[in-house]
């Protein structure tokens, strides 16, 4: 009985050894692509300790082969990549940072969690960050520049379009190019406020009582619901104020309120509510109106993206309110959330971490 499980047992005993080697060539080809990639790779072990690198990022933090154990921060000394490292618990995000070898040189980290260890890939995004800056610039300078024609053509069409005595086909042509140079300066504001919000890296924090600045919002849409009749509630559950900039989050609340009033049918019924939630405060507009389907909802904050372009024309969007929410958030550290269904209505959230709250009896 022995000789036959010995023999049994063999053919396994001599695949063991190939499967082995198959495993080793493996690990080899993958070390040698990971190797050859132009961008730095580091595999760090649950001490946030060196394991292995490639030759990018051997050039990158001029490691060397003695650098092995040594931790991460002892190479990266930049804070806002600390503090996303000690953050980061999935492998979808990532971070821009100034190289601290050279300031006109931008990176892009990702970090891999897996197991107890981690990947960490840097990325040189000089040339599309440097790109990005001369898209923001030509935006800024365009929209200044067309600030003052507008001006002027605006106030002569008034002028015109006031006369008495003046054909009703020429009235109507001038009517037509005062909203349609009305529709051109809403939209050279708008690039300029988000142009504003974008370049402006940093911008001074005050206190910010909510409960005056949602009241003033809630006056200015009653203003223009005028035209529509809708009704509008105002629910305040907490004195919490925040920790922000007032004129960047004046535009964003309005901009969901009166997106919210010129998107419902008339005589619709439009909810503004600020909630204290476990991990800070959120603000919500919820209304009963057209809703918006699915596929449209991860693009709203596009520059420009309109669900249907006649319908945002009529109404008189520019179709860069959101994308303004998305960044005056951004600058806040919160988020935007939507739920919202086709024919029934849609709910758009603003969630502000408690790092932001501020009690109003401590301000």
């Amino acid at each position: 009985m022995s000789s036959i499980t010995s023999m049994e047992n063999e053919p396994q005993n001599q695949l063991e050894p190939i499967a082995q080697q198959n495993t080793t060539d493996q690990l080899k080809k993958i070390r040698s692509a990971l190797g050859a990639l132009r961008d730095a790779v580091i595999l760090l072990n649950e001490h946030d300790s060196l394991e292995w690198w490639n030759q990018s990022a051997q050039e990158l933090l001029s490691l060397q082969s003695d650098d092995k154990g040594k931790s991460i921060f002892d190479f990266i000394r930049v804070p806002e990549f600390r503090q996303y490292y000690q953050a980061t618990t999935a492998s979808n995000e990532s971070v821009h940072i100034e190289s601290w070898q050279d300031p006109k040189r931008y990176l892009k980290c990702e970090l891999t969690p897996f197991g107890d260890e981690k990947l960490l890939i840097i990325y040189d995004v000089t040339r599309l960050q440097h790109l990005e800056e001369m898209r923001r610039d030509f935006v800024a300078n365009v929209s200044h520049e067309l600030r003052t024609p507008l001006t002027v053509m605006m106030g002569y069409l008034e002028n015109f379009s006031d006369q008495p005595d003046m054909p009703p086909h020429w009235r109507r042509g001038f009517e037509l190019m005062t909203q349609q140079t009305a529709r051109m300066n809403r939209i050279v504001n708008d690039l300029l406020l988000l142009s504003r919000i974008e370049i402006e890296e940093t911008h001074e924090l005050n206190y910010i009582d909510m409960t005056r600045l949602l009241t003033n919002v809630y006056d200015d849409a009653q203003a223009y619901n005028q035209a529509y009749g809708h009704t509008i509630h105002l629910q305040i559950d907490t004195y919490d104020g925040l920790y922000g900039s007032e004129m960047y989050l004046n535009s964003a609340l309005s901009n969901l309120v009166i997106n919210a009033i010129k998107y419902t049918p008339k005589g619709g019924n439009i909810a503004i509510s600020w909630t204290k939630t476990a991990d800070g405060c959120r603000f919500a507009v919820e209304d009963n109106g057209i809703g918006i389907a699915p596929e449209h909802i991860t693009r709203l904050t596009e520059r420009f993206y309109r669900v249907d372009k006649g319908r945002s024309r009529a109404t008189g969007g520019t179709g860069l309110g959101l994308a303004i929410v998305k960044h005056v958030l951004y600058q806040h550290d919160a988020n935007l959330q939507i739920e919202s269904v086709e024919g029934v209505g849609s709910t758009f959230s603003m969630v502000f971490p408690a790092a932001y709250v501020r009690s109003a009896s401590t301000d």
